[in-house]
């Protein structure tokens, strides 16, 4: 486990929900600044991605396939759970989904990772948050074929399909192709940023350690770069979500990872932090349970006819209630849906192992 790195996931999931808290918030500065830094939240996830998955493959050697299985099993339960309860919704109470249908065919392309315009101009599943796991995916598929092709070489073969399908994407502009327009965008190279990371995280390390003022440093040009480059005009994007950020928000994320690399973990430094820890790790059902929390409290804030105040009161408490959620998801479904795959892999193993030992006696080809 890494710490501090999962502090900073806790990080990413609140930046998100921060952005869907707008309908509560009143309209001030503060609520404005919060729901679009908020964004930066995915940035700062796929960082964090790219380095984990470097970081997991230079501990020990695993072959594209079987990493490409764990990544399902890790994502697929609880992304299927919230995609089935979406669509469920959409069957039985349309009237409370803006643009999610009870389509068939659109359910079985979500369930897929299969980009798709579900509203003009709009490419987002069935469940809408799942879109960045479009790019998880797709990211852990060009991943995996990299460590099935060249294991010693998978970053600078990962890296370099990244940064060739964002070329494309800037050397065609505008395309009607909604799968090579939405994997072409330059949030792709998030990825690529965090596995460049990965790769030197142990010079990077021992260089702030020695200076201690290095991490301090990078976290200060990360926030400073975070609020400067969000200044700049965003180009224009031909279909949502928006996707074109690393410049406003990868970069930024991606000093604030190297900081993170270079403090001292955060486990020595007393109770909040292993509470943050403790959301870290349940930063992914957080992300994908909170939008319920959130959308029930602005469905009962709209139906009460409630003032600013009490909406407000209601985003506050919105907090605390979906890490309570969300770390209960992840104690009672998304911990122990894991280790019964994981038991069930080891038992196939195990009777493969057993089976391939018989043969081997009994004289039979291998």
């Amino acid at each position: 486990m890494l710490p501090n790195i999962q502090i900073l996931r806790a990080v990413a999931a609140y930046l998100v929900v921060f952005v869907h808290l707008k309908p509560l918030l009143p309209e001030t500065s503060i609520a404005a600044a919060l729901h679009e830094k908020g964004y930066s939240g995915v940035d700062l996830f796929f960082v964090i991605s790219g380095f984990i998955m470097v970081y997991t493959t230079s501990r020990r050697k695993v072959s594209g396939s079987e990493f490409l299985l764990n990544r399902v099993q890790r994502i697929t339960p609880l992304y299927y759970l919230t995609t089935y309860l979406v669509f469920l919704i959409a069957l039985t109470f349309p009237f409370l989904l803006h643009s999610s249908s009870s389509d068939l065919y659109a359910l079985l392309k979500s369930l897929a990772f299969v980009p798709f315009e579900k509203s003009p101009d709009r490419i987002y599943p069935v469940y809408y948050l799942g879109w960045t796991l479009n790019y998880e995916m797709f990211f852990y598929l060009i991943f995996a074929l990299s460590l099935s092709l060249w294991y010693e070489m998978r970053v600078a073969l990962c890296a370099t399909m990244i940064v060739g399908l964002v070329l494309v994407g800037l050397y065609i502009g505008p395309s009607g192709d909604v799968i090579l327009h939405f994997y072409s965008q330059s949030i792709m190279l998030d990825f690529a940023l965090g596995m460049v990371l990965g790769v030197f995280r142990d010079q990077i390390s021992a260089a702030m350690r020695r200076m201690s003022v290095l991490p301090w440093l990078a976290l200060s040009l990360g926030l400073g770069a975070l609020i400067a480059f969000s200044l700049l005009p965003v180009a224009p994007s031909e279909y949502a979500p928006p996707a074109n950020t690393v410049l406003t928000f990868g970069i930024p994320a991606t000093l604030i990872v190297m900081a993170a690399i270079g403090f001292e973990d955060a486990k020595t430094q007393g109770q909040p932090w292993r509470l943050l820890q403790e959301i870290g790790n349940a930063s992914y059902s957080i992300y994908l349970t909170h939008f319920f929390v959130v959308g029930m409290l602005i469905a009962f804030a709209s139906r009460a006819h409630l003032s600013p105040e009490p909406r407000a009161l209601l985003a506050f408490l919105a907090i605390p209630l979906t890490a309570i959620v969300g770390i209960g998801v992840y104690r009672f479904f998304e911990r122990p849906v894991m280790s019964a795959l994981a038991r069930r892999r080891r038992a196939d193993k195990a009777v493969a192992g057993n089976v391939n030992w018989k043969d081997h006696v009994n004289g039979a080809p291998k």
